[in-house]
């Protein structure tokens, strides 16, 4: 049983019925992994205000749902959400709960605009990538130009790239497999043969302190440990600093996500300039960036017209034969 699963994990009078509703759950097929973070935190917060009974009133409910400072709507929606599921889960065995109120929408969606670089901004990246400086014991001046380059040569999220084993890196087949990524999908993602040949040396190149098998990560530090997605952030940062690229602060990026935005905006080009069928252009790039539909990669490619008019000017002639023009006959 996963510790995730077991009342020890969590606290307050509900941790018992936390962790039962995280086993009924995953027994219905689901993975999450995201949940049980957030009712750990919802134990404590309960915990806190001194209840004593299974029982949650409206009050206790919006003080945990209200949103905290710096919060972003996007993360608050979650908590909110994931909440609510286990308010409905006590609902069901007839425990007194009240439920979180309906938000106000007052455009209160997240307005981060994606960063897209440019070529010659690719291309200081990537050289300030190569010429990393740490101390002797970092892996980072090996491995960060590395997987900047799988970040946007295959659009990869940055916890898909971390999260990849030697088992899931196929090198002779120029192919990853990319396993448990958002909504729990795996998916095949092909390999250019000039990005495999880079994989393939810092492969050969980067020490390793033990015998590495097909589970063992392929991103790792010298000792084996895992490399976080917060130590990339931050070389990211430097990077973007050697670089010569602005970052606006936290919120304003360009972040590390948004070499996967960059990857998006130039495949959906490449697509179109290529002659590429507007009907299965975009459907096709959202398969293989691994999304649930195309409304979600919409939002990555929503730059297109400021960026490459010529791209929607393409799609737009494909679009004008759907709905026939008035003046037919």
């Amino acid at each position: 049983m996963r510790i995730d699963e077991q009342a020890s994990y969590y606290e307050s009078i509900f941790a018992e019925h936390m962790a039962a509703f995280v086993r009924y759950k995953r027994a219905q097929g689901l993975s999450y992994t995201a949940v049980p973070r957030t009712l750990r935190a919802f134990s404590r917060f309960i915990a806190s205000t001194g209840q004593t009974e299974i029982a949650i009133s409206q009050e206790h409910v919006d003080q945990w749902c209200r949103r905290r400072p710096n919060e972003r709507a996007s993360n608050q929606r979650n908590r909110v959400a994931y909440t609510n599921q286990f308010l409905n889960y006590l609902a069901a065995q007839d425990f007194p709960v009240a439920f979180p109120r309906p938000p106000k929408r007052r455009g209160d969606r997240d307005s981060f605009t994606p960063y897209v670089f440019t070529r010659r901004e690719l291309d200081r990246l990537f050289a300030a990538c190569a010429g990393l400086k740490a101390k002797s014991s970092s892996v980072m001046p090996v491995l960060l130009p590395v997987l900047i380059r799988l970040l946007y040569g295959c659009g990869l999220r940055v916890s898909e790239a971390l999260n990849l084993t030697r088992g899931d890196v196929d090198l002779n087949n120029c192919c990853l497999t990319v396993r448990h990524a958002k909504y729990d999908q795996d998916r095949l993602v092909p390999l250019s043969s000039s990005l495999a040949d880079i994989m393939r040396r810092y492969d050969a190149t980067a020490p390793r302190l033990f015998t590495a098998d097909r589970d063992t990560r392929f991103f790792t530090h010298n000792d084996g440990r895992p490399v976080t997605s917060d130590s990339i952030y931050r070389w990211f940062r430097k990077t973007l600093w050697a670089a010569g690229i602005s970052h606006g602060g936290r919120g304003h990026g360009p972040r590390v996500h948004d070499l996967r935005h960059t990857f998006a905006v130039y495949s959906l080009q490449g697509l179109v300039n290529q002659g590429a069928d507007g009907y299965w252009a975009l459907p096709t790039l959202a398969t293989y960036l691994g999304h649930a539909s195309v409304k979600g990669t919409g939002q990555y490619v929503r730059l297109i017209p400021d960026m490459f008019p010529e791209v929607p000017a393409a799609m737009n002639a494909v679009a004008s034969c759907v709905i026939p023009g008035g003046d037919l006959e």
